[in-house]
């Protein structure tokens, strides 16, 4: 989106919607340099999902630097430094409920899906292979393992 200067030239606006109709590039944006090189086909995907949850998602992380990745304990091939992921939160949603909601939109169903339900968010990736794993004091775990405890069935707090 764009709107005429006094001098009639454009200037770009970022708002609400400039990657989605209900994403914004701010979303995605390194919390350490501010950086937001994000694939499409991660945004077409939650795109996809917040449609499918009727209900707003907030990305609690996505892009990161690699110094900013480090920072956080991320894996070091972490699909966060290419812009394939999103660490998400979905209000009044369960871990669980996140998950369920998440296996039906074939980006994710096809590719990466961690839970974390200590935490109370999950991740979604675009990778090639489908994958699953859980988070539990501080280690991962096998998905399985995860969606055992209690912490998938709390909604969502993160």
């Amino acid at each position: 989106p764009s709107t005429r200067t006094a001098g009639g030239g454009c200037k770009e606006e970022r708002h609400m919607g400039d990657l989605s109709r209900n994403f914004s590039r701010s979303e995605f944006a390194c919390r350490c340099c501010g950086k937001a090189d994000i694939d499409p086909r991660l945004v077409d995907a939650l795109q996809e999902l917040r449609d499918l949850a009727n209900a707003p998602i907030r990305v609690t992380s996505g892009y990161r630097c690699p110094e900013h990745n480090r920072a956080v304990g991320g894996a070091k091939q972490s699909r966060h430094l290419r812009g394939h992921a999103a660490d998400i939160v979905i209000k009044s949603f369960s871990v669980t409920g996140m998950y369920e909601l998440a296996e039906q939109v074939a980006a994710f169903r096809n590719g990466g899906i961690g839970v974390y339900p200590e935490q109370g968010f999950v991740h979604v990736d675009i990778r090639e292979v489908r994958t699953r794993w859980g988070h539990l004091g501080g280690k991962y775990v096998s998905f399985e393992e995860a969606m055992k405890t209690i912490g998938g069935e709390r909604n969502a707090t993160a």
